[in-house]
């Protein structure tokens, strides 16, 4: 493994800006917002030759209120500079908690900037002007809260500044570190990635208690420097999609410029009219082809787009916001039109169009002989009759796909092909499905019958599907030949709750307390590499990572079961499991009960997983598991709650060891 500043060198990151208040000459008003019974006591107690001193200074003091004083600029940096030589003790009192900070915090950060230039950066310093200093720093160092009161509303400095210059170097955006000695710093890491624009890779936060730890800081570089080039392929090809939409958009409108009245009116003369088509509605379909046509054809979109492939697909980095990546919804607008569409009819005189979803309303009637009576509000149904027939009115009967909503859960939800499926659904009321067609299930409704069902209440069309999707589906009913098809959905992404453990001297697992596994885990639902088999994996965030490693370095090892404690022992100061942990790991099937093994990249088995809870004590690992039980998990829904070790009942999954500790240590 290369050294940090040999890779740092290698990824071209050599300069870095550290930016605090704790840099700026003077506070600002904001900084002293707290001071409220100091600001009183000031003005109350302030002694005659202080008055004159202040109004020779600065004359507006005696024409102006103290409640505009404290907010003024100038007179707070005035009495900030000449703090020493006023005499009313008052003024010293004012800026005593400002002061004490300012100095702790130069004095960590005078230690960051130390360990910056051991690993071969050059740095420099900054205050809360710091946006014309970014030029050429690949890192940044910046205070959450670039005030010394720390109010909610402070955050909105190094936000705006960051934004700033992120809008400003989008192809090319600097790596930021997030400081702060506040608890709630990991609670804004979203809010912070996300009002910076910033990405998930080019970030992490920094206690400031922890700059005394040079291993935490060795890691976070590592991560950052490791994944530098690919967080700038990501950037570059987001900037060359914006440039490209504006392009796209521009030409685009151009050319619908061209179009004249005279020109819609032969259109609809000549096809619209005999195809029962709708102007607008056509206009609309037309529109999003062109600026699809001139997206492609933006060279800068497909040159970056080029670059992307080259992503290193096993060499990612750990999630860093706890939270499922909500890739569902890139999938739902993919298969979708937007809602709003569903405001353009299809055809004239037409309630449905070629792929709208209609919901049944109400429940079941026992015994039902008309339509929709016999079906749950579970049930949809897609038209799928083809489009031209739609539009003319030429179909007598509508052929409907029947399908089944079905909750999107971890437990209800497959990748593999078996079946026919739409992977999500979103409803008007924003609750979210994935649909399961039934090939076998086709009805044949005619026009009227449905746009009575509808006016009635009894149907609900809740959605539209792209021509894409309806396509495949029709060509699916129809035929198992030729069918059109669709890009395989990303993996689905479920929040999961993790608790782990360790073998105790008599094999009964004990639970580690690692407060930073409340932050959970992301379980990844896709596709094997080989075949159609469903795999899932569990990822964990990177401050829960280092969090476990510490948890399990710290045990004492004559707590530990002997036969776990060689193992124990070889993890120490070995970088084997965190990478495991990182990289994150195969779990069994929903159902299954028995425990998984944790590899490591060289194939080495250094803990097992487990997809249920257990009780602190209560559960053990067969004695042939024990000398691999580097790291035991479990794992289970987040919406579950984690056991109550004072209510749990014993639910051992597998014989225990009944060898004594003695026994053990014979045999090992």
């Amino acid at each position: 493994m290369s050294t940090l500043p040999d890779l740092l060198r290698q990824m071209g990151i050599a300069k870095a800006l550290v930016v605090d208040d704790a840099f700026d000459e003077d506070p600002l008003p904001g900084d002293l917002a707290i001071e409220l019974e100091e600001w009183t006591q000031l003005f109350d107690d302030i002694q005659p030759e202080d008055r004159t001193a202040l109004a020779n200074t600065y004359p507006p003091y005696g024409s102006t209120r103290g409640d505009d004083l404290r907010t003024d600029e100038t007179f707070v940096a005035l009495l900030w500079r000449n703090r020493a030589t006023l005499k009313s003790p008052a003024v010293r009192e004012l800026f005593r908690r400002y002061d004490a900070d300012k100095e702790a915090d130069r004095a960590l950060l005078g230690l960051l900037l130390d360990y910056l230039r051991s690993v071969g950066l050059a740095c420099a310093t900054s205050g809360r002007e710091f946006e014309a200093k970014s030029d050429g720093v690949q890192i940044i160092f910046v205070d959450l809260f670039l005030s010394a009161a720390q109010r909610v509303e402070d955050m909105s400095l190094s936000v705006n500044g960051l934004a700033k210059i992120s809008e400003a170097r989008k192809a090319d955006p600097p790596l930021v570190v997030l400081m702060s000695r506040s608890n709630a710093l990991p609670e804004r890491r979203r809010e912070f990635r996300d009002g910076a624009l910033l990405f998930e890779s080019n970030f992490r936060i920094l206690s400031k208690d922890d700059i005394h730890n040079q291993g935490k800081l060795e890691r976070m570089l590592r991560r950052l420097a490791a994944h530098y080039d690919e967080s700038k392929k990501l950037a570059a090809f987001v900037h060359a999609w914006e440039q490209g939409l504006t392009g796209a958009r521009d030409r685009t409108t151009e050319l619908i410029r061209k179009l004249r009245l005279a020109d819609l009116a032969q259109i609809y003369q000549l096809l619209l009219s005999a195809e029962g088509e709708p102007t607008g509605s056509y206009l609309v379909d037309i529109f999003d082809d062109v600026l699809q046509h001139e997206l492609e054809r933006d060279e800068p979109i497909i040159d970056a787009a080029i670059v992307l492939n080259s992503l290193a697909g096993e060499t990612y980095p750990p999630p860093y916001v706890p939270g499922a990546p909500d890739l569902q919804d890139l999938i739902q607008r993919s298969l979708f039109q937007n809602r709003a569409r569903l405001k353009l009819p299809g055809a004239l005189g037409s309630r449905i169009a070629f792929g709208d979803l209609l919901r049944a309303q109400g429940t079941p009637v026992e015994n039902a002989k008309r339509l929709v009576d016999e079906f749950a509000t579970d049930t949809v149904f897609a038209a799928l009759t083809p489009a031209c027939d739609l539009q003319r009115n030429a179909a007598k009967r509508i052929m409907l796909l029947v399908g089944k909503l079905r909750p999107l859960t971890r437990e209800s939800w497959t990748y593999g092909d078996e079946g026919v499926k739409t992977p999500v659904v979103e409803m008007p009321n924003g609750a979210r499905f994935w649909i399961r067609w039934d090939l076998k299930h086709v009805l044949a409704w005619s026009q009227e019958e449905i746009a009575a069902l509808l006016s009635a209440s009894r149907l609900e069309t809740v959605a539209r599907l792209r021509e894409s999707h309806a396509l495949e589906l029709q060509q699916k009913l129809l035929s198992s030949l030729g069918r059109v098809g669709l890009a395989a959905p990303m993996p689905a992404t479920f929040e999961m709750r993790v608790e782990a453990y360790y073998p105790g001297v008599d094999n009964a697992l004990r639970q580690l307390h690692v407060s930073a596994l409340e932050d959970g885990g992301v379980c990844f639902v896709g596709r094997a590499k080989i075949g159609s088999k469903t795999e899932e994996r569990l990822a964990l965030t990177e401050s829960a990572c280092d969090a476990l490693i510490a948890a399990l370095e710290s045990l004492e090892s004559t707590i530990v079961h002997p036969l776990a404690r060689p193992l124990f022992a070889e993890l120490r100061g070995s970088s084997t499991l965190l990478e495991a942990l990182e990289r994150g790991f195969p779990l069994n099937s929903t159902n299954a009960q028995e425990w998984k093994e944790i590899a490591a990249d060289n194939g080495k088995v250094v803990g097992f997983v487990r997809r249920s809870k257990i009780a602190d004590g209560d559960s053990s690992l067969h004695r042939q598991r024990l000398s691999k039980a580097g790291v035991i998990l479990t794992v289970f829904p987040a919406g579950e709650q984690p056991h109550d070790p004072a209510g749990a009942t014993p639910t051992p999954e597998e014989p225990a060891a009944s060898d004594s500790a003695e026994q053990a240590d014979g045999n090992s």
